[in-house]
């Protein structure tokens, strides 16, 4: 396994270290799953952008109920 260091913005280390937080992990091992995802299952990546492409449609549908 190799290391590698990587400069990140002082907003997006705060993202990552609370999503790692609620994913009960520590930030390298977030940012490891992550690219995991991305590189080696691609497939999830896209099914995920689906899904919340479809929640997004929800809420808007339910919010134009609403008027």
């Amino acid at each position: 396994m190799r290391k590698l260091i990587i400069e990140v913005s002082d907003e997006m280390f705060e993202k990552i270290k609370d999503s790692a937080k609620k994913s009960g992990i520590n930030e390298e091992k977030f940012i490891a799953e992550i690219l995991a995802r991305y590189i080696i299952d691609p497939h999830i990546m896209k099914s995920e952008a689906v899904k919340n492409a479809y929640q997004e449609c929800g809420e808007i549908n339910l919010e134009i109920a609403n008027l």
